[in-house]
């Protein structure tokens, strides 16, 4: 467990609960002045109502904060792929309440894939590849890459691309143009992401001739289109392997690209 997010998460609940029950208190204190009689039972039901209230409110208010994360508890618990492909990604982080434990992170994921979650069986194949909370196994790697490739996940595809290129191009390049089409797919249907990443098998020459303008072209249509912020970095590093007449040439391009494109 990640206890220093734990101690800052509870902040909120209990100046929440604080709160309810110094209200609580005060309600309570000037009824008892209203009604009168002793102050040692007056005093008493002041007490039962902070004891009731504090612990009530905070568990509503913590319930209310963390609801997300209390909702993906529960289904990864009651087996729902996507719920337990996400433990598996904050384990994998270390994000939120969970410290990082990638072989906690590997369990998760592993329970998603099986589940038959195509994001999990590309990120399980990712960690059998870099060896992250298992042994490295490439074998195992391609395995759950042709997958989630199969469910159609284009970066599955260019994967299983990689990891088949050293023995054999021509099934590399297949799946490269596969993953070309679906790209395709969703840039059509909008996806910023998605022309991202077109635009890198340009630059890396997967599955088409090696091409830095007509990559960085759509690069930057990815990035017209609203990229995060950590996704333009790709861009600029990119833009900084041309030269300014491929640049240029790039600029025009990608004008040309999204008129081409629906808005």
């Amino acid at each position: 467990m990640n206890w220093t997010y734990l101690g800052i998460a509870a902040l909120l609940p209990l100046t929440i609960a604080l709160a309810a029950t110094l209200l609580a208190g005060a309600i309570q204190a000037i009824r008892s002045n209203r009604e009168g009689g002793s102050s040692a039972v007056a005093f008493r039901r002041l007490l039962r109502t902070l004891a009731v209230v504090f612990p009530l409110a905070f568990l509503a208010a913590t319930l209310w904060d963390g609801r997300s994360t209390w909702r993906g508890l529960l289904g990864a618990a009651l087996g729902h792929p996507t719920d337990q492909r996400a433990m598996g990604i904050l384990c994998l982080r270390g994000e939120g309440f969970l410290a990082k434990n990638p072989a906690r992170a590997k369990y998760w994921l592993q329970k998603s894939a099986e589940g038959g979650d195509a994001e999990a069986q590309l990120l399980l194949a990712r960690a059998y590849l870099s060896g992250s909370g298992l042994p490295r196994d490439p074998r195992a790697a391609l395995q759950w890459a042709q997958i989630a490739a199969d469910h159609g996940l284009p970066d599955a595809m260019v994967l299983t691309g990689d990891l088949m290129r050293p023995a054999d191009a021509e099934a590399a390049n297949a799946w490269y143009n596969r993953a070309m089409a679906a790209y395709q797919v969703r840039i059509q249907a909008g996806e910023a992401d998605a022309c991202l990443f077109y635009g890198l098998m340009y630059t890396s020459g997967r599955g088409v001739p090696k091409d830095l303008t007509e990559g960085l072209a759509w690069m930057r249509v990815a990035e017209r289109r609203g990229l995060p912020p950590l996704r333009v970095i790709a861009v600029r590093l990119t833009e900084g392997k041309a030269t300014p007449a491929q640049r240029a040439e790039a600029t025009q391009r990608a004008e040309a690209i999204q008129k081409t494109l629906p808005p």
